[in-house]
Parts: C-alpha cells; sequence; structure tokens
C-alpha cells in the first residue's frame, strides 16, 4: 500500500495544469506495475470523468479502492493532495518574487502542454475501434461547437457506448 501511496505522491507533484496533464504517467504507471490492465485503467478513467471531483484525486481514489478496498482508497486520495497543499503552502508564502517570474511561469506552461499531449497520446492508443473514434470525434465537436452542458455529453456517450459495446 505505500508503494502506491509514495507513487501517487510523486504523480501528485507532476500534477500542473490539472489531473488530465498525468493520466498518460498514470496509465503507464499502474500498468506497468501490474495494478491495473489496461482495459481496467480505461474503465477508471471514464468513471473517473463521469463523478463529481477531480479527475486525478477520482483516479487516484478508485485504484486505491480497487486495490486495498476503503483504507486504500482514503490513503490514495489524501496521495494525491500532498503535493497541492505544500505547493500552496509555498506559493504563499512566496508569493511575490513566484509572480514576478515570467520565465517560471511561461516553463510550467510548456511542460503543462507536453504533458496534456502525452495524456492524449496514451489514451489515443486504447481506442480500439471505429465506433470509439466516431464517439470521440463527435463528442469533441459538441464540446467545442456547442454549448450543450458537458455533463449531457458525457451520459449521451456512456448511453451510446453501453448500445454499440454491449
Amino acid at each position: 500500500m505505500l508503494d502506491l501511496f509514495f507513487s501517487f505522491v510523486k504523480v501528485g507533484f507532476l500534477a500542473f495544469g490539472g489531473g488530465w496533464s498525468v493520466i498518460g504517467i498514470i496509465d503507464h504507471m499502474v500498468i506497468s506495475k501490474g495494478w491495473l490492465t489496461p482495459e481496467q485503467f480505461k474503465e477508471v478513467i471514464s468513471l473517473a470523468q463521469m463523478t463529481p471531483g477531480p479527475v486525478l484525486l477520482n483516479t487516484a481514489t478508485y485504484i486505491g479502492l480497487k486495490l486495498y478496498g476503503i483504507w486504500g482508497a482514503i490513503l490514495n486520495s489524501f496521495s494525491v493532495l500532498v503535493a497541492p497543499i505544500i505547493f500552496t503552502s509555498i506559493f504563499f508564502y512566496f508569493k511575490e518574487k513566484i509572480s514576478k517570474n515570467k520565465r517560471l511561469i511561461q516553463s510550467l506552461r510548456y511542460g503543462v502542454i507536453f504533458l496534456i499531449f502525452l495524456t492524449l497520446q496514451s489514451l489515443s492508443l486504447k481506442i480500439d475501434s471505429f465506433y470509439q473514434v466516431i464517439i470521440a470525434g463527435v463528442t469533441f465537436f459538441l464540446f467545442i461547437k456547442t454549448k450543450i452542458d458537458p455533463i449531457y455529453i458525457i451520459i449521451a456517450s456512456g448511453i451510446l457506448g453501453i448500445f454499440l459495446f454491449s
């Protein structure tokens, strides 16, 4: 359980830009350590996105629950909160110096973009049917071009997936 905890503490320290920026890292970590199969990880991401709350926290909680029960869920949830607590404390302590350092802010922005592309690449490798490509494309289009509430798009995608893949 400690290996899981410290693994997600490390992930928490890399999660600049939100949880989606490190999903690719989590994917590689949990599959290479044998904690989840690629199919199970795909399900975890789907559930984490559909449930209320940040995707990183939901993912960590679910993986902790799956591997070690309720105590694993609690401990793993806390593990991804360690870094934000530390960073927030440091930020408020050094707020003036950090906000004036434009190169630091720009460097973090480029790092976040890279991590998001890594996540996109790792998730796209899990698309294994033409219908999944169509659902992903239509969903993306609806998110970008319409004012439909995202929760309705996610629910509709889930229902369509049930009919197509059951």
